[in-house]
């Protein structure tokens, strides 16, 4: 019995380390506590080592580009552009030679410099309004041509709990994180198909694989982003037969942004790290320069796969995160 004990130990550390290393004691202390975890553990370890191989021999065959990326070819359009990380993929890009346009109902962060400003096209747009997504694209496509880059990176927060919430906040979150993409994607996808290349990006997070205490209605709108950009994956190559155009969604972990500084101090506590919203953003931009699409983690990898784990072990991340958000959380996010 020790000796299996012992293998449970060893394996449910190692997993529960790549997803934070404050997890590895929850997980001994789990795992001592009752022996019929033993089977459930093993079971548990072995499936994942399958996943992730199978993962690892299989991805890159159908998550490649055949367009390939032509720096002096590509305009890409980005929602929430003026700060976090979208202000972040502003830069990169426009340092990769890319032409951009922000569409945002802020003005460009002062943190953008002069030498990019110049370099970018800006229009003060509501992503929450199909009227005026509509008029921003007839402009930009009018002064910089067909975007062949999408990135749906606009995003709210509020630290609601769900008896806080009210029909206003829910109304603003759901439009801006979720329904935003239907409308820039109308705007944007036909042109797409005519030329038979394009890559829309979406900005989701890790929460769309754990749900929190105070970030429900937030989760709720990055899991949904997951069915989006599977169901236009889908529509894509069956309905419109244009399967050279990519999706991907992104899943940051916690990044440096104005949406995570009130709860930095919570973050740390709980384990977690802070990422800075250039690595974010750098690694979304060689993820598509590379000519890949799917599902980009920048996070514990594990995490993807969390849904998967017996009962007990979700339930004890989710607790180890429980408090978090707990202040509020301003409303301009990503």
């Amino acid at each position: 019995m020790i000796r299996q004990l012992t293998i449970v130990a060893i394996s449910g550390v190692l997993i529960a380390s790549k997803l934070s290393p404050s997890l590895a004691s929850s997980y001994l202390r789990f795992a001592q506590d009752d022996s019929g975890l033993i089977k459930d553990a093993l079971r548990f370890c072995l499936a994942i080592l399958l996943i992730l191989e199978a993962n690892a021999a299989l991805g890159w065959i159908w998550k490649q580009d055949s367009s390939g990326w032509r720096s002096d070819h590509e305009i890409a359009v980005i929602t929430g552009g003026s700060k976090g990380i979208g202000a972040k993929l502003v830069q990169e890009l426009v340092k990769r030679g890319a032409k951009v346009a922000v569409l945002d109902i802020e003005p460009l962060s002062a943190d953008v410099s002069h030498d990019v400003r110049q370099s970018v096209s800006f229009y003060k747009c509501d992503v929450t309004s199909k009227e005026s997504v509509r008029q921003a694209a007839e402009a930009l496509r009018a002064d910089i041509g067909s975007p062949t880059l999408l990135f749906n990176n606009a995003g709210v927060g509020n630290g609601n709990t769900i008896l806080e919430s009210t029909p206003e906040s829910l109304s603003r979150i759901f439009n801006v994180n979720l329904i935003s993409h239907w409308y820039t994607v109308q705007a944007f996808l036909p042109e797409m198909i005519a030329m038979k290349k394009g890559h829309i990006i979406s900005t989701a997070s890790m929460s769309a694989f754990l749900g929190l205490a105070g970030m429900v209605d937030y989760s709720c709108t990055k899991v949904a982003l997951v069915a989006f950009h599977e169901g236009l994956v889908q529509e894509l190559k069956h309905r419109y037969h244009c399967p050279q155009i990519k999706s991907t969604v992104a899943y940051p972990n916690w990044t440096r942004t104005d949406m995570t500084a009130p709860i930095s101090k919570q973050i740390r506590k709980s384990g977690s790290s802070i990422v800075e919203p250039e690595e974010v953003a750098r690694a979304m931009i060689n993820h598509i320069v590379a000519g890949k699409s799917g599902h980009l983690v920048l996070g514990p990898k594990l995490a993807q796969y969390v849904r998967v784990f017996p009962s007990w072990l979700q339930e004890a991340i989710r607790d180890r995160l429980a408090n978090v958000v707990t202040a509020v959380v301003p409303t301009n996010g990503s």
